[in-house]
């Protein structure tokens, strides 16, 4: 005997201002790029330690007798910020744009549109990865600016209370970029550049990449006209890191760049709630909760031109 089976296809409102979660995350985090440019250390939720070992000369005479030098094991240990995402937006903002007429007629019925929900979340989305990115860079906890700067301690603070290989800092133009370049690749020690492989990185702010395109450009005709630029430098990639201070250049592994997340149970935090069934608010409130820490790995090997203080 066949088996009936019923389904009830009423479905709430509230399940059209959802977002992707995996996509809202992953436009947040850059994830497309984020494990080209970054070492991701994916599900820390609290403290935990990065192993690391270093070696003395290990190639001797050869002997009968085993006479082999100490191993340097340390630890570096990281832990992530919790932050969370708020944004709301009002009923007759709504009623006074240009979306009054997809929206419900009646004062009491639901306000929200399914269109507008899903730019509403992608904008979400861009905004918080753009604050994102210079707080990966310029966090400082010790900070005053009572933005969300002062929220985790980003790559440079950390970077700079170590010891990296300085180069000076000037101001940089299309007329001095490729000097200012080769003074970063040429300070990098010989051993770093030949054991990075395909992970040596520069890592440059908005105007440094901007002047690299325009000298390059200004010298090669086909590029100039024709063709997009691909950012190399002497066969090393360029990243430009929109959350670095202007005239900031970084020669490094990508490696030595920690991001440690808890990322695992992020996809399932996207909260979006109508107030008007719960405080009686005309209001559609989102929220988004994350863990973010930024940590430096063997900082003798990076080469900074640059400031330590955020832009």
């Amino acid at each position: 005997m066949a088996k009936k089976y019923k389904f009830d296809l009423t479905v709430d409102s509230t399940a059209l201002l959802q977002a992707n979660p995996t996509e809202f995350y992953s436009r947040l985090y850059g994830m497309e790029t984020a494990s080209s440019n970054y070492r991701v250390l994916p599900g820390i939720k609290n403290k935990t330690k990065i192993a690391n070992v270093l070696f003395d000369q290990v190639t001797q005479d050869a002997a009968c007798d085993f006479a082999a030098t100490d191993a340097t094991v340390s630890a570096i240990e990281v832990d992530v910020c919790p932050l969370m995402l708020n944004a709301s937006v009002c009923q007759y903002e709504l009623e006074q744009s240009w979306l009054a007429t997809e929206m419900a007629q009646g004062s009491n019925s639901d306000f929200s549109v399914a269109s507008f929900m899903a730019y509403f979340w992608e904008q979400m989305a861009n905004k918080a990865h753009e604050e994102f990115a210079k707080l990966a860079w310029q966090g400082d906890v010790d900070g005053a600016t009572s933005t969300f700067l002062d929220l985790c301690d980003g790559w440079l603070k950390r970077l700079c209370g170590l010891s990296p290989i300085r180069v000076e800092q000037v101001a940089v133009n299309s007329t001095n970029v490729i000097t200012q370049l080769g003074s970063v690749m040429t300070a990098l020690p010989n051993e770093v550049v030949v054991n990075a492989g395909n992970g040596l990185q520069f890592k440059v702010s908005p105007n440094v990449a901007t002047a690299y395109r325009i000298a390059t450009a200004a010298t090669n005709t086909i590029n100039n006209v024709t063709q997009s630029l691909g950012l190399t430098f002497l066969d090393v990639p360029i990243v430009v890191e929109y959350g670095l201070p202007a005239d900031t250049i970084i020669l490094s592994s990508k490696d030595n760049f920690v991001f440690v997340t808890d990322l695992e149970g992020d996809i399932d935090s996207l909260e979006v709630v109508d107030f008007s069934k719960t405080t009686l608010d005309r209001r559609i409130g989102a929220r988004a909760d994350y863990k973010a820490g930024f940590y430096i790995t063997n900082d003798e090997q990076i080469v900074l031109h640059g400031a330590c203080t955020a832009s």
